[in-house]
């Protein structure tokens, strides 16, 4: 797997680093993992075309993690002239969520009047489903519950990518990086505690029992960012790339 970060702050862009999203490329496929509000703008910062993804997961229902995806159809509808199809996994409702938000932001586009077809496939928790040539399987994570919030679990051969969403502590978060390549954990703040998000003294705290080979933080918000440079971890930042 070839990974770009392209967005990895918080909700309020702190640190002016763009929402989140993250591209993966396979041998004979591409993907997003979530698609916030200044999504678009960050693949176009790179030179990215949109007509080269083949699918988007959307780990809950919340702006920076999906409020891009209204621009993303448009582009590729008006400006990629797509015609392939585009899959876009995510929770219950999925379809729903996204034709809403579509509406709302330009009146009377519709998901069905687009040039290409958008599939919509709904993952359950604790079950596989197939994405292209991926395995994914969703695991429950506490955030805020409305969103329905996940950790994501994407399997490419023996390759593992797992991913965090956002979430405060749960035992599922082992669930979730066990024997994974790489874990993108979500690291929101440095100390302060918060129900529905991550802190850098808990993840340092877990780490010995995360099953996974390697960890990186992500979601970073302003408090994170000030200590950014005096923490053991690994930690993103926009335009990185790896391999596993």
């Amino acid at each position: 797997m070839w990974i770009q970060f392209l967005g990895t702050g918080d909700a309020f862009c702190s640190g002016g680093r763009y929402q989140t999203c993250i591209l993966v490329k396979v041998p004979d496929y591409c993907f997003m993992i979530d698609f916030g509000a200044t999504s678009l703008l960050a693949l176009k910062s790179r030179n990215i075309e949109s007509n080269i993804i083949d699918g988007i997961i959307i780990s809950h229902f919340h702006g920076d993690h999906f409020g891009g995806l209204p621009y993303f159809l448009l582009d590729a509808n008006f400006c990629g002239y797509r015609t392939r199809p585009l899959m876009i996994v995510g929770p219950p409702g999925v379809a729903e969520r996204v034709g809403s938000l579509l509406e709302t932001s330009y009146p009377k586009v519709r998901i069905e009047d687009l040039t290409f077809e958008v599939e919509f496939v709904e993952f359950r928790a604790n079950q596989n489903i197939a994405m292209g040539p991926l395995q994914i399987e969703a695991i429950p994570v506490i955030h805020v519950p409305e969103s329905q919030p996940h950790g994501i679990k994407i399997h490419y051969h023996d390759t593992i990518l797992a991913f965090s969403g956002d979430t405060g502590w749960t035992d599922n978060l082992f669930d979730i990086a066990d024997s994974a390549d790489l874990f993108i954990c979500e690291c929101n703040f440095f100390s302060t505690e918060l129900p529905s998000h991550l802190n850098y003294q808990k993840i340092l705290a877990q780490r010995g029992k995360l099953n996974c080979k390697r960890i990186i933080l992500n979601h970073l918000g302003a408090e994170m960012l000030e200590h950014v440079n005096s923490i053991d971890l690994e930690v993103s930042y926009d335009g990185l790339i790896l391999e596993i």
